[in-house]
């Protein structure tokens, strides 16, 4: 043959080096209990559990315990799905009181973001008129500079030639 290497699938003989471990099937995704969103699955890469999958609220930030306190093992997060309503204490205590202390889906609390969003929509409309305004001067600034130039300007030239003509009227 010529060299070239010919790739073969691998043999599954008797031998247990050879034959992938098999894992079984992770279990699906559900909403997170508090947040309302999908959980995910993510990988740790921290040296004490590097490798392992946890299971997560998107909104749990580390080391903010004004996040979501949603995060836990592979094992836990089986137990939690077989019986949903019991979540350790630990969870329950680092969840924040959502608008103020109403929970999460209340209708208090939606009418109380909606005045939120309401509140910033105005403020940002303000900032805007106020962006405005100061763009509207510095055009009034530009356009008088460009008079002051062109006034200045003229003037120069208008000495310029008072100065020529008082030279050829002395010679």
């Amino acid at each position: 043959m010529s060299g070239k290497k010919i790739w073969r699938a691998p043999c599954f003989g008797s031998s247990s080096a050879q034959s992938p471990a098999h894992s079984p099937p992770l279990p699906q995704l559900v909403d997170c209990p508090f947040c309302r969103i999908g959980l995910v699955r993510i990988v740790s890469k921290q040296p004490k559990s590097y490798g392992q999958s946890f299971v997560k609220c998107p909104n749990n930030i580390k080391d903010d315990p004004t996040t979501c306190g949603i995060i836990m093992s592979e094992a836990q997060y089986a137990a939690y799905l077989c019986n949903p309503g019991e979540l350790p204490a630990r969870w329950k205590k680092v969840i924040p009181p959502i608008c103020g202390g109403h929970g999460g889906g209340s209708d208090d609390c939606i009418l109380e973001m909606k005045q939120e969003v309401d509140a910033l929509k105005l403020k940002i409309d303000s900032v805007v008129d106020g962006l405005w305004d100061m763009k509207v001067q510095v055009q009034r600034l530009k356009s008088e500079s460009v008079v002051i130039a062109t006034v200045c300007v003229g003037v120069a030239l208008c000495c310029i030639v008072s100065k020529i003509w008082s030279l050829e009227v002395v010679n």
